[in-house]
C-alpha cells in the first residue's frame, strides 16, 4: 500500500500538470485535465484510507514487519468471470435434451467443398469438350454433304436415268439468265489486256521521265559545280520509283491470275455460249434436260440421239459399275453417316447422364472419338468416289 501511495502521489502530480488546452489532433476534450486530476485524487484518498486501516490492524493484531518493495510479487489479473462446466450446472439431468444437438455437425469442411467444386468443374469441362467434338463432327459432315450437293445431286442423277423428275434446277435457270444479260467473257479479257498494256506503257514512260530528269540534273551539277543548288533527284524520286516497282509487280501477278482464268474460260467457252443462248431464248429447261439425257446415256455406255459420237467418259464406264450401282452405294453410305450421327448423339447423351449421376468413366470419351473417326473416314471415301 505504501508503493501504491507513492505511485498515486506521482500520478496526482502529473495530472495536475496536464495542460488546460490540448491540440485538436489529440482527440481530447478541454476538460480532460480536470477529470484526470479528480480521478487520481480520489484514488490517492482511497489508498491513504486503506494505509491507516492496515497499519492500525497490524499494530494491534498481527505485529508483522512490513516487507521491502523489491520482495513484492506482481499482482495477478483479476478474472472477470469463472467458467462453470455444463455437467456441474445441470448435474443429474439430461444435458443433451437441454442444450440440443450440435449446431456444427452439418458444416462441411472447406477442403471438402473445394474438392467437390473442382470435381464438378472437371465434369463440366469434360462435357463441354465432348459436346464440341460432336458439333465439329456434325458440321464437317454437313459441310461435306453440302459440297457434294447431296442428296440433291442423287435426284439429278436419277432424273438423268429416267427414274425420277427431270425438272429444271432453279440455280441453272439463274445462271443462264445472268449469262444472257452479261457481255461475252472474251471481250472482257480483251479489255483487261488493253488496260494492262496501257498501264504498263504509262509506268514505263514515267520511269523514263525520272531517268531523264535525274540525268539532266547530274549533268547540270557537273557543269556548274557548286553554283547548281538543286538537290539530287535520286533522293526526291525514291518513293516514286518504289511505287512503280510495286505497280509492275502487281500487274505481273494479275497477269498470271488472268492467264489461269482465261485458260479455264477457254476450256468451258462452248458451255458458256450454250447457256447464254438458252438464257436469251428462254430455253434453259430444254438445255438442262438435254444435258441430263446426254450425261445419263454416256454413263450407261449408250449413244444418245443428242451425242451420237460418244466420248471417253461413256467408254470408261462400260467396264465399271453402272450409274445405278454407284447411286445405291452413295445412298448406303449416306444412311451409314446418318446412323453414325444418331449413334454419336446417343453416346453423348449417355455420357451426360452418367456424369450427372455419378463418376465419369474414361472409356466413354474414346467411344465418341472412334465414332467421329468413322464419320470422317466415310466422308473421305465419298470424296474419293
Amino acid at each position: 500500500m505504501h508503493v501504491a501511495d507513492a505511485l498515486g502521489r506521482e500520478a496526482n502530480r502529473v495530472a495536475a500538470a496536464f495542460p488546460a488546452s490540448v491540440p485538436s489532433v489529440a482527440n481530447l476534450s478541454s476538460d480532460t485535465g480536470p477529470i484526470l486530476a479528480d480521478m487520481t485524487k480520489r484514488n490517492l484518498a482511497n489508498i491513504t484510507e486503506r494505509i491507516v486501516e492496515f497499519t492500525k490492524d497490524n499494530d494491534f493484531i498481527y505485529h508483522q514487519p512490513v516487507p521491502a518493495e523489491a520482495s513484492l510479487a506482481p499482482v495477478p489479473k483479476l478474472p472477470a468471470a469463472k467458467a462453470i462446466p455444463v455437467s456441474e450446472l445441470y448435474q443429474g439431468q439430461d444435458i443433451q435434451r437441454i442444450i440440443g444437438p450440435d449446431i456444427f455437425q452439418r458444416i462441411v469442411p472447406i477442403s471438402v467443398t473445394e474438392t467437390a467444386s473442382l470435381y464438378d468443374e472437371e465434369k463440366a469441362k469434360l462435357i463441354r469438350a465432348e459436346t464440341e467434338r460432336v458439333e465439329v463432327a456434325n458440321d464437317e459432315m454437313a459441310a461435306s454433304l453440302d459440297y457434294l450437293k447431296l442428296p440433291g445431286s442423287l435426284e439429278v442423277l436419277k432424273g438423268g436415268q429416267g427414274d425420277g423428275d427431270m425438272s429444271l434446277d432453279p440455280d441453272f435457270r439463274n445462271w443462264c439468265a445472268d449469262l444472257a444479260g452479261h457481255q461475252p467473257f472474251g471481250t472482257a479479257f480483251d479489255a483487261l489486256d488493253t488496260e494492262k498494256a496501257a498501264i504498263s506503257a504509262t509506268l514505263e514512260t514515267s520511269l523514263k521521265s525520272l531517268d531523264t530528269e535525274e540525268a539532266v540534273c547530274e549533268k547540270m551539277r557537273n557543269k556548274y559545280g557548286d553554283d547548281w543548288t538543286q538537290q539530287p533527284s535520286s533522293r526526291l524520286t525514291a518513293t516514286l520509283r518504289a511505287d512503280i516497282r510495286n505497280y509492275r509487280s502487281t500487274i505481273e501477278e494479275a497477269d498470271t491470275s488472268d492467264a489461269q482464268l482465261k485458260a479455264t474460260f477457254r476450256q468451258h467457252e462452248a458451255d458458256f455460249e450454250e447457256m447464254r443462248s438458252a438464257g436469251e431464248t428462254e430455253e434453259a429447261d430444254v438445255l438442262y434436260q438435254r444435258a441430263l439425257i446426254k450425261a445419263g446415256a454416256q454413263k450407261r455406255g449408250v449413244k444418245s440421239p443428242i451425242s451420237e459420237q460418244g466420248d471417253l467418259l461413256g467408254e470408261e464406264f462400260d467396264d465399271g459399275p453402272t450409274v445405278r450401282e454407284q447411286i445405291e452405294r452413295v445412298e448406303e453410305l449416306m444412311k451409314k453417316l446418318q446412323l453414325v450421327k444418331r449413334e454419336r448423339g446417343q453416346v453423348l447423351k449417355d455420357l451426360k447422364e452418367k456424369v450427372r449421376l455419378s463418376g465419369v468413366s474414361n472409356t466413354l470419351c474414346p467411344m465418341l472419338t472412334y465414332r467421329k473417326s468413322r464419320s470422317t473416314m466415310m466422308i473421305s471415301n465419298m470424296f474419293s468416289s
